[in-house]
């Protein structure tokens, strides 16, 4: 067991966690290095990191991204921000969930928890997830006090076919309708209008233009978009370019930029992190159309889910997504054992 404490010690951990994350397992960007790093790059200063690589050997069989608040706290939590992230968990090895799961909570138990008794409070876990399944067995073989209880919903959709088969057999008949609507209207009222990218207007220009049209769609935007976070989504979207995960796009209508998406294709998934549009054209409802031809091209790139993560928002479920639940784990090694949902 390595426990990492410092920025560098995680910036020089990449080739290892690298190696893992591409050893068979379901890859989840908001467990990859790449965003572990920018988030901790930008919030990191006033909390401890415990970064926790278990080895067999020289083999890293897993790694589990934690940190507390700072000196004296006995509560840890999943590294990656509970704001900012949509699925949290730790990376492993297929097969060594278990052990790296146990690895992680005996040595946290006995330096965390030396003094005082230490409290996991483990957010956005995945529904049946290797990662859920291991913390709870590793709770039991360690008599914790365990409280499990779902703390968001991640909308998702399963693909299948091409985007007329998804039409067809993901939306019910009067979404179908709807949205088959709004196309034409738009194609009425905006003909030549198109769909680009990052790739079309380039990285930094692409991402200027989605924190405009982030910030025009609403109040609760500007204030989720301070200047910290916005430096470390441009951060870790930079990181994604570079692993060509990274999905900027938008509706190009008239010479203008309407609306647009920033998400992620990765490991045959397509993840809407967030959107924006201009309001101004709200009537042709851009938004939903720009979300929906993200969709087509997750279809066209061989993508089998389009995950539009944490939120019950309205929109999701018009575009047939349905609820796939996330759970929070807490874990206390004080009194007996207890497990609620």
């Amino acid at each position: 067991m390595e426990e990492l404490t410092s920025a560098a010690e995680l910036r020089a951990l990449g080739p290892a966690w690298n190696e893992v994350e591409g050893a068979g397992q379901s890859v989840n960007p908001f467990l990859s290095w790449d965003w572990q790093l920018a988030w901790w790059e930008a919030f990191g200063a006033d909390l401890d990191l415990h970064c926790l690589v278990v080895r067999d050997q020289d083999v890293v069989l897993g790694i589990v991204p934690l940190q507390s608040a700072g000196p004296g706290s006995q509560t840890v939590v999943f590294g990656g921000g509970v704001g900012l992230s949509d699925h949290l968990g730790f990376v492993f090895r297929p097969g060594r969930a278990n052990e790296v799961a146990a690895a992680a909570l005996r040595h946290l138990l006995d330096t965390v928890g030396k003094t005082a008794p230490v409290t996991f409070e483990l957010h956005y876990l995945r529904d049946g997830s290797a990662e859920l399944e291991a913390l709870q067995r590793t709770a039991d073989a360690l008599d914790l006090v365990q409280e499990l209880a779902q703390e968001e919903v991640s909308p998702r959709v399963i693909l299948e076919g091409d985007f007329d088969a998804y039409l067809t057999h993901c939306l019910n008949k009067k979404d179908r309708h709807e949205l088959r609507r709004k196309l034409r209207r738009l194609d009425s009222e905006q003909p030549g209008w198109s769909l680009v990218s990052q790739v079309d207007l380039g990285l930094e220009p692409a991402l200027d233009a989605f924190f405009v049209l982030l910030r025009a769609s609403g109040a609760h935007k500007v204030e989720f978009l301070n200047p910290k976070v916005e430096e470390f989504i441009r951060a870790a979207c930079r990181r994604f370019e570079e692993r060509q995960w990274l999905r900027l796009q938008f509706i190009r209508a008239s010479g203008r930029l309407i609306a647009a998406t920033c998400g992620f294709t990765v490991g045959g998934s397509w993840y809407l992190y967030n959107s924006g549009y201009d309001p101004e054209q709200a009537a042709l409802s851009p938004g939903l159309i720009c979300v929906a031809e993200g969709i087509r091209i997750a279809i066209e790139e061989g993508c089998q889910v389009a995950d539009f993560l944490r939120g019950s928002e309205a929109y999701k479920y018009h575009l047939g997504a349905k609820d796939e639940p996330l759970w929070r784990l807490r874990l206390s090694a004080s009194g007996g054992r207890e497990r609620s949902s």
